[in-house]
């Protein structure tokens, strides 16, 4: 009986694998077949892919573009896993201040959509702070980290969190026995442990994130997804597909390498 219903289910599976790609190939004949493009759109395509790529067409210097998404979710990534262990550390504590604490933050800034959380960064930031001996200038791009850095850190912390509770209490007992401290057993006993339970959700979520980092186009940073909005202003809406679908290749190189290693990483830990 459980053979046939695994069976039943698989042919579903494979039923909806095939209409979904003859649908999407009926699409793409259609577009296709209506939509060629000439050998001088082909030409104006190629001519703006390094300001897709870099967001400048007339040097080498990075000023946008999907290297400006790469850079915003490696700085995200690295100010997210700082707070978020914290965070999640916090989370375990032994004081109940600081454990609320850090559970309401995790969970406030969790559940928050990530464009809201943008705006209120775009306002709630000063253009300029002045701390006396010097200036700090905080940019559309600055703004959006910071917005992008709080909701990935949350999600961290849950993942730190779930990695320390996950390692059996009779470990920090057995710690305790041998004479170590609190914070002893948690770096020499609990921490190394959970170290490679968070790798493969870290990597995870730095691929969400960068994927992440288009939302930032709403608030007037100049990455990926902006440069091919200017370049459909200026050469027209019949290369939107292309446009697009070279940015979303970019995003696919990058990310799909990632979730690769994700997999085996995770695998390996099962084994």
């Amino acid at each position: 009986m459980e053979t046939k219903q695994t069976k039943s289910k698989f042919n579903w599976q494979k039923f909806l694998s095939i209409a979904i790609f003859t649908l999407l190939l009926i699409i793409t004949f259609n577009y296709l077949r209506g939509n060629f493009l000439t050998a001088k759109e082909w030409e104006t395509l190629i001519r703006r892919f390094p300001y897709i790529l870099i967001g400048n067409q007339e040097g080498l210097a990075i000023k946008g573009g999907f290297a400006l998404n790469i850079i915003m979710s490696i700085v995200c990534m690295v100010i997210s896993t700082i707070l978020g262990v914290f965070l999640g550390l916090g989370q375990t504590a032994q004081q109940p201040i600081v454990r609320w604490l850090s559970w309401f933050w995790t969970q406030f800034l969790r559940n928050s959509p990530w464009l809201v959380i943008l705006y209120v960064m775009l306002y709630l930031l000063p253009f300029e702070l002045n701390l006396g001996i010097i200036r700090v200038e905080f940019t559309s791009i600055s703004k959006s980290i910071i917005g992008l850095s709080l909701v990935v850190a949350a999600n961290i912390s849950e993942i730190v969190r779930g990695a320390i509770q996950s390692i059996p209490s009779g470990q920090w007992e057995a710690a305790r026995a041998m004479g170590y401290t609190g914070a002893q057993t948690l770096k020499l006993v609990i921490l190394p442990q959970a170290l490679r339970r968070m790798i493969p959700p870290w990597m995870n979520w730095y691929a969400i994130l960068t994927m992440g980092t288009t939302l930032t186009n709403l608030v007037g940073v100049p990455e990926g997804l902006s440069t091919v909005r200017q370049v459909l202003e200026l050469e027209g809406e019949k290369l939107a597909i292309p446009l697009y679908a070279v940015l979303m290749l970019l995003f696919f190189f990058y990310c799909y390498p990632i979730a690769w290693w994700t997999r085996k990483l995770e695998q390996r830990l099962i084994n």
